[in-house]
């Protein structure tokens, strides 16, 4: 890891939307799917239905699927409907465990998000990416 990389690492979300167009699926509790629907004046039934929300019962989590390559449900143009309430796992974008693994796995995510050491973005310790990174690993 060259030193640059272990004294932190700097973003700043550029509002493009464009980590919500890449291809997976978004992971929450109970708790997030009750209050993504109460954030949009649904009920937690409708919120399930009007957005196709899975259920693991190995991992015991909700999540929305955006395998296909069509992105994020719940994205509106370049924004997020649910973005005062959205899940854990968009908050910590990009400190996710596999994207901080290495200066290598940190470039090829810049390839896809300009906000990405954007030279305005906010210089975070390497202390707080662990942090973040930490609250999403098993």
């Amino acid at each position: 890891m060259d030193a640059s990389f272990a004294e932190g690492l700097r973003f700043g979300c550029t509002g493009c939307g464009d980590c919500c167009r890449q291809p997976g699926s978004v992971y929450f509790d109970w708790k997030t799917l009750r209050r993504m629907a109460r954030h949009l004046g649904m009920s937690a039934s409708q919120f399930r239905n009007a957005f196709d929300v899975q259920w693991d019962p190995e991992d015991g989590v909700h999540f929305l699927d955006a395998e296909d390559g069509s992105g994020c449900p719940l994205l509106d143009g370049d924004r997020c409907r649910v973005h005062p309430v959205k899940p854990e796992q968009c908050r910590a974008f990009p400190f996710w465990p596999e994207i901080v693994a290495s200066p290598a796995a940190w470039a090829e995510a810049a390839q896809s998000c300009p906000g990405i050491d954007h030279p305005d973005g906010e210089w975070f310790s390497w202390e707080a990416v662990r942090d973040r990174a930490r609250r999403l690993s098993p």
